[in-house]
């Protein structure tokens, strides 16, 4: 009699997720030189996401046209990561890739947000609580481990050179992002009434 077993598969961004380094190794030495339209789909698609979320979480209903302009008004956020990521890809003259292939598997990396992101807009909706945002150093870390994976097998890194970068790139970006946020809602203003009241 035949033994069938079932085993669980994971999504590719899964894989990345779970076991960086082997998935970048395997992904860097296959024969795929990548395109400008895979490498601008997940960036394309966190965009959308985001303009779901922020509908859903700012209206508490998603319409066509108010997704449309969330998408608009947040897409500068994969735009500023694809700036981010290309100053880090182009950093490193030993890639072992092309550089849209690079650009794809860079945002593999973006997963850990993905999900934090969706489970923040739902927590947020049902009960806000700034502990929700507090909560994104666990994407934070989970994408540096990410990166420092991408870095040594992608890009060709050592480990010192990798984490050098790493961290270059998670800064620009988190400023980059906060300091457009800012610029566009003058946050800190809000954050220091809420602190004077």
């Amino acid at each position: 009699m035949l033994e069938t077993r079932t085993r669980w598969q994971t999504s590719a961004a899964m894989n990345f997720m779970l076991r960086p380094a082997p998935e970048y190794a395997r992904s860097a030495a296959a024969a795929d030189d990548g395109s400008w339209p895979r490498a601008l789909r997940v960036p394309a698609l966190v965009a959308v996401m985001l303009g779901l979320l922020n509908a859903t979480a700012a209206a508490g209903h998603v319409s066509a046209t108010l997704v449309a302009s969330e998408i608009v008004a947040w897409s500068f956020i994969p735009v500023l990561q694809l700036l981010t990521g290309a100053g880090l890809i182009a950093s490193a003259g030993a890639r072992r890739v092309t550089f849209p292939r690079a650009m794809e598997l860079l945002f593999a990396a973006h997963l850990p947000w993905s999900l934090w992101l969706a489970a923040a807009a739902v927590f947020q909706t049902i009960r806000p609580d700034p502990i929700v945002i507090a909560s994104g150093v666990v994407p934070m870390a989970a994408t540096a481990v990410m990166l420092m994976a991408f870095g040594r097998e992608v890009l060709g890194l050592s480990r010192r050179e990798a984490r050098v970068r790493v961290c270059v790139h998670q800064a620009a970006t988190i400023v980059l992002i906060v300091g457009y946020i800012e610029l566009a809602t003058r946050l800190s203003v809000r954050i220091i009434g809420a602190f004077g009241a």
